[in-house]
């Protein structure tokens, strides 16, 4: 266990993973805690905020069962990190604008198919740089990243709101470093090939055995029960 927690902390794309899932959760939470707020300062129905948070709960249900069919067939630290500026992109073109009903759920549904939909994507990842055995453990840690993310866009939500009056710079800091993460994500989250398919060609082309010697030892090895 110490071993792997130690490669852990030394594996620069689980490293990225885990600081691009801190920027998930303190956009994610910041909107959570703050748009009820948002939508009563600008005049909108309380029950608009119910609404809206109902159809992000719906549309991740979606969300979230196609962006693990989608990981089980494209690179899952790209797909991690186009969601991460979507979310930046969606952010953008619902606070430039005043708030109406249908523009908020609009954006709710977006957001619902956005929301969740990392969670089978860090799920996969982890399963790739490091197996199985200690994935819940691994998961665990990323996690803990998630949360403390949470806490900080709940919590610094409200501060700039309080020190500015306007909830314009939160929304401007979440989608900067929303889109600053998916891009790092994609460049440089991408899990680590296994050493042993790196070193086979090497041992191949080292190897003093012939390729038809080298091609029949296979065979004979794939013939074993």
């Amino acid at each position: 266990m110490r071993a792997v927690l130690g490669e852990a902390a030394r594996h620069r794309p689980f490293l990225v993973m885990s600081g691009a899932y801190f920027v998930c959760g303190l956009i994610l939470v910041f909107l959570a805690t703050h748009l009820p707020t948002y939508l009563a300062i600008c005049g909108q129905d309380p029950m608009l905020s119910a609404e809206a948070l109902a159809v992000i709960g719906g549309t991740n249900c979606i969300g979230s069962l196609l962006a693990g069919w989608l990981g089980g067939r494209y690179p899952k630290h790209i797909l991690l990190g186009l969601l991460y500026i979507l979310r930046a992109f969606a952010f953008t073109l619902y606070f430039m604008m005043p708030p109406t009903p249908a523009s908020t759920l609009v954006f709710a549904a977006a957001m619902g198919m956005l929301w969740l939909s990392v969670a089978p994507l860090v799920s996969g990842l982890v399963a790739e740089m490091f197996g199985t055995r200690y994935m819940a453990t691994l998961l665990g840690m990323a996690f803990v990243m998630h949360q403390v993310g949470s806490s900080l866009g709940a919590w610094g939500g409200g501060l700039i709101f309080d020190t500015l009056g306007s909830y314009d710079r939160a929304w401007q800091t979440g989608v900067l470093i929303g889109f600053a993460a998916g891009i790092i994500q994609i460049l440089a989250g991408g899990p680590r090939r296994r050493r042993e398919a790196v070193a086979g060609p090497r041992a191949f082309s080292s190897s003093r055995l012939s390729p038809t010697s080298w091609a029949i030892s296979r065979f004979e090895l794939l013939s074993l029960p």
